[in-house]
């Protein structure tokens, strides 16, 4: 990740939250800021809707091995859509979402879209997707929620539930912003 990405990433995701008109510390919707940007969302089931040929691949992604594909970016022209698994639950499609959007937001090159191989499903340029990966988190819980949270004691499953994410989601941000770590600390140092 480039110098000084994180502190970008924490502006813009603030931003966003504005032109959603929700606070740092509210749930964020990545379905409403997809239709804020004019990205339409469809899921495996909605592609394959029109082409029975598609049955088995569906089944595939969505049942058999949902874990090999999450999401893509499709370029369309100058216009960009999101596909997505419908065979994942709720907090992992919202993960997800915003990672895709923040590719957009971000607006990272898309080269190779979509490359299948033996176990996977993706493009990887590991910058762009470090990138994602930070803006999503902000975007989804930003680091200042985290950290009151923390100070107050919330575990990472009530975090989940108030920010519709998963647990390992808000794990992962409560352990990558340091907001239990700085909420430890303080409380170490008022306890002397």
């Amino acid at each position: 990740m480039r110098r000084g990405f994180k502190a970008e990433a924490k502006r813009l995701a603030l931003e966003v939250r504005d032109e959603l008109g929700i606070t740092a510390h509210e749930t964020m919707d990545p379905y409403a800021l997809a239709e804020l940007y004019g990205i339409d969302v469809f899921t495996l089931h909605d592609v394959a809707e029109d082409h029975t040929e598609a049955t088995a691949a569906l089944r595939h992604f969505t049942e058999i091995r949902p874990d090999v594909f999450s999401a893509a970016v499709l370029c369309m022209g100058r216009r960009r859509v999101i596909v997505e698994n419908s065979g994942h639950e709720r907090p992992r499609r919202a993960s997800t979402l915003a990672h895709e959007m923040s590719h957009i937001l971000l607006e990272h090159e898309f080269t190779t879209l979509l490359r299948t191989s033996g176990r996977e499903c993706r493009n990887s340029d590991h910058d762009q997707e470090s990138e994602a990966a930070e803006l999503s988190g902000e975007l989804l819980l930003p680091s200042d929620a985290a950290r009151r949270l923390a100070y107050n004691g919330v575990p990472d499953e009530s975090v989940a539930a108030r920010f519709g994410i998963s647990t390992e989601f808000a794990r992962w941000r409560m352990n990558a912003t340091g907001a239990r770590r700085i909420a430890q600390r303080a409380r170490a140092r008022s306890s002397r």
